[in-house]
């Protein structure tokens, strides 16, 4: 019998995570894997290599499943999973996308980098950490200077997805109570969209004197971009007419 969570080293924790992850079929190894104590939690990151013919549903099924496997080791981890393509010539990409964004001044770091190929074409998207007294417009200099130098360094990558966040300055909810406000009310308002199965992952973050909002959005998998982003978009608009101090927010559509 294994022992208690609480009586083995990180590099037993990190074993019986890696043995976990490397058995989810289409995951090909995995490159990078720390696991840390912040305050009384641990945190997780890693980097996986994935079947670089693996589709976006694909993909992200794994990283759920990757998510899963972890929580079944540590049930109240912090996780960061950053996916690469494995076996197409491509593993020095994450790399490089990754030296560019922590390189360039302003950044505080990068995580979630994810690589795939979406119709014959190489897409990045990775989360960008800024500091929280910056403007949005400072924040979103920073980013499309990294966008532009990723595209200019490889050739093959044509589409870049920044999103943007604060790891630091999460609202509390003595702040007003508006995390556990804002998360009902989206919660609430995402059921006036039948085409949305389900919202979750909802982060209400402080943004210089504003407020960021992440969330994810799980739609039926036979819609198209396009109509996902419409959609979308009108959450967007309800959210905001009734919180008008949201500057941002990040809708991240994945396929129910």
């Amino acid at each position: 019998m294994p022992l208690p969570l609480v009586e083995r080293s990180k590099g037993e924790i990190a074993q019986a995570i890696r043995r976990k992850v490397e058995g989810i079929k289409g995951v090909k190894g995995c490159s990078q894997l720390n696991v840390r104590m912040s305050g009384k939690r641990f945190d997780v990151d890693m980097r996986v290599l994935l079947d670089a013919n693996l589709g976006f549903e694909g993909a992200h099924k794994i990283s759920l499943d990757i998510e899963k496997k972890v929580k079944e080791t540590i049930p109240n981890a912090r996780i960061s999973v950053d996916t690469e393509p494995y076996g197409n010539g491509r593993e020095n990409i994450w790399k490089l996308v990754k030296e560019i964004a922590e390189a360039e001044p302003g950044s505080r770091g990068v995580h979630n980098i994810h690589l795939q190929t979406i119709n014959g074409k190489l897409c990045v998207d990775l989360h960008l950490e800024v500091s929280a007294n910056m403007t949005v417009k400072q924040a979103h200099d920073v980013a499309d200077q990294i966008e532009k130098k990723i595209k200019a360094a490889d050739s093959n990558i044509s589409e870049v997805t920044i999103h943007i966040e604060s790891a630091s300055d999460l609202i509390s909810k003595e702040l007003a109570g508006i995390e556990t406000e804002l998360k009902s009310y989206i919660e609430h308002i995402a059921e006036r969209f039948p085409e949305i199965k389900e919202v979750h992952g909802i982060q209400v973050r402080r943004f210089g004197e504003t407020i960021h909002v992440v969330l994810h959005c799980h739609f039926d998998p036979k819609l198209t971009i396009k109509e996902a982003h419409e959609i979308s978009n009108r959450l967007e608009s309800a959210i905001r007419s009734e919180y008008t101090n949201v500057a941002r927010i990040d809708v991240h559509e994945e396929p129910a």
